[in-house]
């Protein structure tokens, strides 16, 4: 759920909700929108990235640092949730997507600036990136479907 998860499958549920998502002309939009911005956005503020991670190896070596992590993590899910459940009304109910583009462009958009500017050393690059930037898919991400488990046995629950 937070930039710390590590999953190994990730690369196999980020390729199975690409084939298997939605293919319709908003969600194509909205995942050209944010590849295209957040890809920028990481180019621009990666520097920015590295040096907080250094800061982070600082901050988690005193208490305080740790509290602000946590808080951090309690902030995250201000844009995780309602990211993770606009991607779920996205796949659920076809007929919202228009009501869903703009304010999820947006969550994603923003998300993905806040991780990027996350001071932790720990966390998980590639969420950091793929949850943000494939949101109309982010849910299939998270929680895929039993066909993906089905089409890869080894998979994690």
């Amino acid at each position: 759920m937070s930039w710390l998860w590590h999953i190994d499958d990730f690369d196999l549920r980020v390729n199975f909700a690409r084939s298997n998502g939605p293919v319709d002309f908003l969600t194509l939009f909205a995942r050209l929108v944010l590849t295209r911005v957040t890809s920028i956005l990481t180019l621009i503020l990666a520097p920015v990235d590295m040096v907080l991670k250094f800061v982070g190896k600082g901050l988690i070596a005193v208490v305080l640092g740790m509290l602000l992590l946590i808080v951090l993590h309690g902030v995250w899910m201000i844009f995780w949730l309602p990211l993770m459940g606009m991607s779920w009304a996205w796949a659920r109910y076809p007929w919202a997507r228009l009501l869903l583009i703009v304010p999820g462009v947006i969550i994603a958009i923003f998300g993905h600036i806040f991780l990027m500017l996350v001071p932790d050393p720990h966390k998980n690059s590639q969420y950091a990136v793929m949850m943000t930037q494939e949101w109309p898919l982010s849910w299939q991400l998270y929680k895929p479907p039993e066909t993906f488990f089905e089409e890869n046995p080894f998979a994690e629950r």
